[in-house]
């Protein structure tokens, strides 16, 4: 058996396997470029990966149901000394089926010196050749009709020598492992390609599955939803360019319909099928998921279309999607268009996970990245440093935004070298929808008079957009207690009131005065408000929330007024560094005052917001890229390093469980509902829990048993997560 509950043969394993493969093979012809005998590599990488297993030890302890306590592929890599290949290429198969488990780093390899070691590895080659007979007399007679099938023809390259009983007890894992420490900078690609396709065929083969998913062709496939006639102008250029791509249009124009059709005139068609992997980047869970469903849309199945976040699963499962199978087969090599966010196409540079894997899925992948404005200085440089390892991978990208500041959108063409597509003027005004009004002063000066007058003009539902959570729960409270129907948004609910939250807005808006939000208003809302009364903040930023409002005015040729404070609270300035960007906003909006926000305008106006920092941050941009390339380029193939922790440090925040919701989250574990506690977490950056630390010391519990973070502070259904303690005794 190679697989126990349910079981299956190792023979099935590997016929389930070389089925992967031979799926691969046919799909993604540009692997050969890795290496001239890379397919063969990876026949005899599946077909002796697991032969280890073969011993009776292993056999003993899985139909029990329980652990080995030996690594099966030591046993398995021994065995590669019987293939007719030179040193080096023997080696490359050997060193891929020892790590298709574990590293390197994480593996007692048997060398000579460590006795005790060796004599473990002798003892369980003994309880391997126990079974020889069904290797000798069964397995291998198999091998030349798995070659035909795969190749069309016998390759003869395994032979088991005469006397292999005695020659498997000497294998030399001492030479191996010099080999690797001498060599692994030179077969660098082999090794990453040759581990991340062993993985992909191994992992798709257990899950059920024989073959990779492909996208039908795009063009054909938005045709049926939107007919070729009425394709904007920007939509039928994108079909026509190869090769990457900077695109600019306004919101609602259809960058998304254009994107896809640049993806379908780069992609490998096989037959009425692209092959290549296409990823859809987004920066923010909300707008992924939306996504999502929108890809859902066009495509149809879940099995061609993935999303993948660091809580898809839960989204999946709330979808009443198959969310097991789903969530486990978009985290492999197997659908072929995935909406997701950058930080997980950055794991495989950390080297998180099974990287090499994600590493051999980007080869010739189209990547789209779309509002590109939204990324701190570190990330555009950790994806810039991405984009020009992935160069060599000839990996194609489209990079596009309706906001992006000129000094971005030059980082990208240095690197890129792109096609540039953007509307005409003429084109975008047509797009206009808002018209500025400055207002002089505060929220708290002026929340009252603009409630009023938003409520007395019938321009209720009316947006309220605040900086921070804290002026947000103020302002809330104010108009709740003047008697108006309002609602509070921001990132310190559960994501369980979160989601309850957005979808009352979307199935009710019209009963609501007012929505409060903090910066979550910018990415997260399908929904249209008559105005909005916005704290100041940079240019981009105000672009987006704009978009909240009167969002098919354009149609009708309607324009809608948008109001901008020009004074925000003292806390805003951590939160938007360098806060000049803000007071040059703020400076050129006073200019436009009483003016239409003319589309055509908005790029060379947000240019001009950021233009006293721009040298600042492209220095910034520039040396985060320099530090991501030199972490990049020292990821070593099959070993574990310590730049997987350095990305958990950087990007991994905390999520914690109110106290009043501890008993309801434990509940669920223990009746194997653990993936609903989701609904009880709330994201809490490191800033904000050092704060709260120092305020009231520590206020988080870990409870192991359970493994849920635990936090000692109140939590209000109506305005989220508090920074008091709390002191009641009601625990849900």
């Amino acid at each position: 058996m190679a697989k126990f509950n349910p079981n299956d043969f190792l023979e099935c394993h590997i016929n389930d396997a070389l089925n992967v493969m031979k799926s691969l093979k046919e799909v993604f012809p540009w692997i050969s470029d890795v290496h001239e005998n890379f397919w063969e590599l990876l026949f005899y990488s599946i077909l002796l990966h697991d032969l280890g297993k073969c011993s009776i030890g292993f056999q003993k302890a899985g139909a029990k149901g329980k652990i080995w306590g030996y690594r099966h592929e030591i046993l398995s890599t021994a065995f590669t000394q019987f293939l007719d290949y030179f040193e080096n290429e023997r080696n490359l198969i050997a060193l891929s089926i020892l790590t298709h488990h574990k590293y390197l780093s994480e593996l007692p390899v048997p060398t000579k010196v460590e006795k005790f070691v060796w004599r473990s590895y002798l003892e369980k080659i003994d309880e391997l050749l126990v079974n020889s007979d069904y290797i000798d007399e069964v397995l291998v007679p198999k091998v030349p009709y798995w070659e035909i099938y795969v190749f069309g023809k016998p390759l003869g390259k395994l032979r088991l020598s005469d006397k292999w009983i005695e020659d498997i007890k000497e294998y030399d894992f001492d030479g191996l492992l010099n080999w690797y420490d001498q060599n692994w900078k030179r077969y660098r690609k082999e090794l990453i390609f040759l581990k991340g396709l062993l993985n992909a065929c191994d992992h798709l083969s257990s899950a059920g599955e024989n073959s990779v998913k492909l996208l039908p062709t795009i063009s054909e496939t938005l045709a049926l939803t939107i007919p070729r006639d009425a394709w904007r102008s920007l939509q039928k250029q994108a079909i026509q360019v190869k090769g990457n791509l900077l695109l600019r249009a306004p919101t609602g124009y259809g960058k998304t319909e254009a994107a896809l059709l640049w993806a379908d005139a780069n992609g490998h068609h096989s037959g009425n099928r692209i092959s290549n992997r296409i990823f859809y980047v987004l920066p923010y869970k909300a707008s992924i998921n939306a996504m999502y469903d929108r890809m859902l849309e066009y495509f149809k199945n879940p099995e061609l279309v993935g999303v993948l976040h660091s809580s898809s699963s839960y989204y999946l499962y709330a979808s009443n999607l198959e969310y097991q199978r789903l969530s486990s087969l978009y985290r492999k090599i197997f659908t072929p268009l995935k909406v997701t966010t950058p930080f997980q196409i950055m794991k495989a540079f950390f080297g998180v996970g099974f990287f090499e894997m994600a590493l051999s899925e980007l080869k010739n992948a189209l990547l789209i990245f779309d509002e590109i404005h939204a990324y701190e200085s570190n990330i555009l440089g950790i994806i810039l440093a991405m984009l020009e390892m992935l160069s060599e991978y000839k990996t194609k990208a489209l990079v596009m935004s309706a906001t992006l500041p000129d000094f971005v959108e030059d980082l990208f063409i240095e690197l890129l070298k792109p096609e540039k597509l953007k509307i005409s003027k003429m084109e975008a005004d047509r797009f206009i929808r808002h018209r500025i009004k400055i207002v002089e002063g505060n929220m708290e000066s002026n929340i009252q008079t603009f409630a009023q007058e938003f409520k007395e003009n019938g321009l209720t539902p009316a947006l309220i957009a605040c900086n921070t959570v804290d002026r947000a729960v103020e302002t809330y409270k104010y108009l709740k207690n003047h008697g108006y129907k309002v609602m509070l948004l921001h990132s310190r609910f559960t994501y369980g009131d979160r989601e309850s939250l957005e979808r009352q807005l979307k199935g009710d808006l019209g009963s609501y005065d007012f929505v409060v939000a903090t910066q979550v208003v910018e990415v997260s809302l399908d929904v249209s408000f008559k105005t909005i009364l916005s704290e100041p903040a940079p240019l981009d930023a105000l672009i987006q929330r704009f978009g909240r409002v009167n969002r098919q005015g354009w149609k009708e040729k309607r324009i809608a007024d948008v109001f901008v404070l020009t004074k925000g609270s003292e806390n805003d300035k951590k939160i938007y560094e360098p806060y000049d960007v803000v007071k040059h906003s703020v400076k050129i909006l006073k200019s436009l005052d009483g003016e239409a926000l003319r589309e055509s305008l908005i790029s060379d106006l947000v240019s001009e917001a950021y233009s006293e920092v721009t040298d600042k941050l492209v220095g910034e941009i520039n040396n985060y890229k320099q530090i991501a390339l030199e972490l990049f380029e020292g990821l070593q193939p099959l070993k574990k390093t310590e730049s997987e922790q350095q990305f958990y440090r950087m990007f991994q925040g905390l999520e914690v469980v109110p106290i009043r919701f501890a008993n309801k989250a434990i509940e669920l574990i223990e009746h194997g509902r653990g993936i609903e506690v989701y609904r009880y977490l709330i994201p809490l950056p490191y800033w904000k829990y050092y704060a709260l630390k120092n305020k009231f010391g520590e206020i988080l519990s870990y409870d192991r048993n359970h493994r849920i973070l635990i936090a000692d502070l109140k939590y209000s259904q109506d305005v989220g997560l508090l920074d008091e303690i709390e002191q009641s005794a009601e625990v849900i």
